[in-house]
């Protein structure tokens, strides 16, 4: 029958709850520490727009964030990791108090013999020990500690001299002989037996029968529910049911507040009503104002969350205070949730655009791409993109067209104007502010277009269905002085030798001046809650029948010249066709650039002949393996094993009966 052994001193109990929490808390602890080095990392300021709005615009983020810092000291998974090492530090703390489990008793290590020893041998050195452990011969003070080792020393002589008895120690490693199986339990006996073992039991079921299966089967459904690009499926579903061909602004305004990411947080409270009522009367009467257009947040039968998150998206457009329409308290968590939709907001463009893209519909994936640069610069469509730059207002605009009765509408228009008329343009801005909107204007990267061609490796000319490469060379603007910024542009044409350096890049030799060289510093967005590196879509597209012809591709830190290249089938038969090139950016309004450009599809009879090239092969000398082969398909096997002497008469007797052989 077993036996069961158990940990009475809780040695090995204390290594084992300590392994067990280990397991647990070693991985949770360095993710922890990787995604902070991540956001520390993340957050130097070094690349960030250093201009007034967006220092003030940071710290209210961060002064709002530091009670988000608080509250996630509260959260399980940080409770869990300081509980858990407070527990690890107070376990090993115990260990190394504990005592260490007894070995196996030997004799042969009680005496300090070998185990092959001798029964003289065995006496011998039984008699040097007496003489000096024995009781009677121990020094005052010892008598206790030799009686026990003496005793320890007799038990050993014992079983060694008895043939019997060590016969069962070698064999059993035991003197008795065979013992019966005994199970080691890591817990101390009063926890598994008597009434606490309901409670050990109890532990044991909801760690492992119930908080491992919880998590996961919750870490399953969180998987299942998102797509692989971290979209809930339900807001997937709203946004292939609801997307239309010919959806524009406020369409996809609509379509984007009925993600079901806000209706899970921030889904409206019963002090938010009042609050945006007075916000949406506010954006009636602003669209109103400046655009003539009419606001419509839909009636009763919309869900309250969507209505909710259309109200702050059109708010945070027309840059509306939030403070100035409720209470503090309703007003500043109102203002959270504005935070979270925007944010989100930009992640869950991604998903109308796929599916648009999927569609190849132009129009749809051109006004997503729009959406998300008036989402990162708070403007609304339709007003003057050079209100992106920091304290230009429309009191500004008005002021310098009463004046000089010239509108100001992009940022290029202000980069344009001479230094004496940009100072009449921000007249009512101190030198501080008058950097700022300097500094930023050249900030915003400005694309232009040097070169875009269509090639076919290995082809001086494109022919039906043949693998076209379009490659585009791209170049950054934005490094010039303010002074030097009404300089022409270059010509978008130029010479064959381009031409050459272009084939090079298409077959995968690109010039170590047209990698790139270096990264852009962080986006002017002084309203959106985070920092944004930007980047550009290139596409092709046809707006006559808008329809997508080359799906976008990301585009990232064009610093000075960038070589861009986009594989595509081409058309299927000959002709010129005319495109039109889309360079799109993520995060500025009005930089954007759209050409014409024409492919034109060749028939493959205009291709030039091919170089003749020497395919012959030499004849094989007779003595190698080739020629031996030769031999035998020319005068068979016997003639080859002959060495190929055969007499004229032979061979053209055998060449007669092959010619017989074949009529028959």
């Amino acid at each position: 029958m077993a036996e069961y052994a158990y940990d009475e001193e809780g040695y090995n109990f204390l290594y084992f709850v300590i392994s067990v929490l280990s397991i647990c808390l070693v991985p949770v602890t360095l993710q922890s520490i990787y995604s902070g080095w991540k956001s520390a990392k993340e957050d130097k300021e070094e690349n960030f727009c250093q201009c007034d709005t967006c220092q003030i615009e940071r710290k209210k983020l961060r002064k709002a964030q530091s009670n988000r810092v608080v509250s996630q000291l509260f959260k399980p998974k940080f409770l869990f990791l300081i509980a858990g090492w407070v527990a690890v530090a107070l376990l090993a703390y115990q260990v190394s108090f504990a005592e260490a489990p007894k070995q196996h008793w030997d004799p042969y290590e009680i005496l300090g013999i070998s185990e092959g020893a001798t029964v003289p041998e065995i006496k011998k050195v039984y008699k040097k020990l007496s003489l000096v452990y024995h009781p009677d011969k121990a020094q005052p003070g010892t008598e206790r500690e030799s009686e026990e080792r003496f005793i320890q020393i007799s038990k050993a002589y014992q079983v060694l001299t008895d043939d019997d008895v060590r016969e069962n120690y070698e064999k059993y490693g035991h003197p008795d002989g065979k013992q019966s199986y005994s199970v080691g339990v890591a817990l101390p006996k009063k926890l598994v037996e008597g009434g606490n073992s309901k409670f050990v039991l109890a532990i044991y079921a909801c760690i492992f029968g119930l908080g491992l299966p919880y998590y996961i089967a919750r870490w399953w459904y969180n998987s299942r529910r998102h797509t692989k690009d971290r979209i809930l499926n339900g807001s997937m579903r709203v946004f292939v049911k609801e997307l239309k061909e010919n959806a524009d602004f406020k369409a996809l305004i609509r379509i984007l507040s009925g993600a079901h990411e806000f209706l899970e947080n921030a889904a409206p409270r019963p002090g938010d009503e009042k609050v945006i009522k007075a916000v949406n009367s506010a954006i009636a009467e602003e669209l109103e104002n400046r655009f003539g257009e009419k606001y419509d947040n839909g009636n009763e039968s919309v869900p309250a969350y969507r209505r909710k998150a259309s109200s702050l998206l059109y708010a945070y457009f027309l840059r509306q205070d939030l403070n100035s329409k409720g209470s503090g308290a309703e007003a500043k968590a109102l203002l959270q949730d504005q935070r979270f939709i925007v944010e989100k907001s930009v992640h869950l463009l991604q998903g109308l655009l796929q599916i648009a893209i999927v569609k190849q519909w132009l129009g749809v994936a051109s006004n997503v791409m729009d959406l998300q640069q008036h989402l990162l610069q708070a403007t609304y469509p339709g007003e003057q993109s050079v209100k992106q730059l920091p304290h230009i207002n429309t009191q500004i605009l008005r002021r310098y067209y009463r004046n000089k009765k010239k509108h100001i509408h992009s940022v290029q228009q202000t980069l344009a104007l001479s230094e004496s008329e940009r100072k009449e343009l921000l007249k009512p801005l101190d030198d501080q502010q008058y950097l700022d909107v300097t500094e930023v204007a050249t900030r915003i990267p400005q694309l232009k277009v040097n070169k875009a061609v269509f090639k076919v490796v290995g082809d001086k000319i494109i022919t039906p269905g043949a693998i076209v490469t379009f490659v585009l060379k791209l170049q950054n603007t934005n490094e010039a002085a303010v002074e030097d910024s009404k300089k022409p542009a270059a010509a978008a044409a130029s010479d064959d030798s381009d031409d050459e350096e272009l084939l090079d890049d298409v077959t995968g030799k690109a010039k170590e001046e047209d990698k790139p060289n270096g990264t852009l510093p962080c986006a002017h967005t002084p309203y959106y809650p985070g920092e944004k590196k930007p980047y550009w879509w290139v596409f092709l597209g046809d707006p006559k029948v808008n329809r997508i012809l080359v799906p976008p591709k990301k585009v990232t830190d064009v610093t000075e010249e960038q070589t861009v290249q986009i594989s595509f089938p081409g058309p299927p038969k000959p002709g010129t066709y005319t495109f039109s090139l889309f360079v799109k950016s993520d995060t500025y309004v009005g930089t954007d650039i759209q050409q014409d450009i024409k492919l034109t599809i060749r028939d493959k009879a205009d291709l030039p002949p091919e170089d003749d090239v020497d395919d012959s092969i030499s004849e094989p000398e007779e003595d190698s393996i080739a020629g031996q082969m030769k031999m035998m398909r020319e005068q068979g096997i016997s003639g080859a094993l002959q060495g190929g002497q055969k007499d004229p008469q032979a061979k053209a007797d055998e060449d007669s009966d092959s010619d017989s052989s074949d009529d028959e």
